[in-house]
């Protein structure tokens, strides 16, 4: 599985302009034989947009949802990108994944919303879903939930090969210290799709990456708007859980740790 990440600049354009930009992206790169092309977070709208989160939300069935399953289908690629979702009197932070064929698979809303802009905005899901995407098992996630251990296990435990994650995220430590520790643990492809630059004053760590089992960069963005690709060589996933059992091996883990009569409390 041939897969792009396509890292954009927050600041550079607005919500008016991200179906032209989608649009030639996923031309573009459908061309150089990529299979999956992900962009960010609440790509359709931006992230730190106040109002025009809710401006811009539409359903998961929506013209935009609309546009790029049909692009999809035109290319014979598979596309996962952010929006704001309107459903059901509410707005979710959701990440929409089409398949080739530009059949949705996969419309994830986050279920953890960190502190900040997101609890005042969005409403919460409630699960993760596993599906085959080409030869692949993927799951998507959306910025903060990848961040919890617990997260990243759950969904490898339950066979995936490969976790797509969506972040608008500031801060350096999670593309260079989280994502790889959550590939190395699960022995699982990691995929992060980050902004970069300055939107309304809140800057972005840039910094996307793809990361094989072992934790080792395939691909890794810089500061500035770029693509980046990598191919998934399926087998790394069998060969490193194999060499590192930690799925295999974590139920042993005690669940019910006591303290001892001495401890300090």
């Amino acid at each position: 599985m041939k897969v792009t990440v396509l890292q954009i600049d927050a600041g550079r354009t607005g919500a008016n302009q991200r179906w032209s930009l989608l649009e030639s992206q996923a031309r573009a790169h459908a061309m150089d034989g990529s299979d999956l092309l992900v962009w960010p977070e609440l790509f359709l709208s931006g992230y730190n947009v106040g109002d025009a989160l809710h401006a811009h939300a539409e359903p998961s069935d929506g013209v935009f949802a609309e546009r790029v399953q049909a692009l999809a289908q035109e290319l014979g690629v598979a596309i996962l990108y952010g929006y704001p979702e309107r459903a059901g009197g509410q707005v979710y932070n959701s990440a929409l994944l089409v398949d080739s064929t530009g059949e949705v698979l996969i419309n994830h809303r986050k279920t953890v919303l960190p502190d900040g802009i997101e609890p005042d905005r969005f409403g919460t899901g409630s699960d993760f879903t596993l599906v085959r995407l080409g030869a692949a098992i993927v799951a998507v996630m959306i910025c903060y939930e990848s961040e919890f251990p617990e997260a990243v296990r759950q969904v490898s435990a339950k066979g995936a090969d490969v976790v797509l994650v969506v972040t608008a995220c500031a801060w350096d430590q999670v593309p260079n210290l989280v994502v790889p520790s959550r590939a190395y643990e699960n022995g699982v492809f990691m995929v992060y799709a980050n902004f970069c630059g300055v939107e309304n004053g809140h800057a972005f760590a840039g910094l996307s990456c793809i990361v094989d089992p072992y934790g080792n960069d395939l691909a890794r963005a810089g500061r500035e708007e770029e693509a980046i690709t990598a191919k998934l060589d399926l087998a790394l996933v069998r060969e490193a859980r194999a060499r590192l059992p930690y799925l295999r091996d974590h139920g042993k883990i005690p669940r019910n740790p006591k303290f001892s009569k001495d401890s300090p409390r």
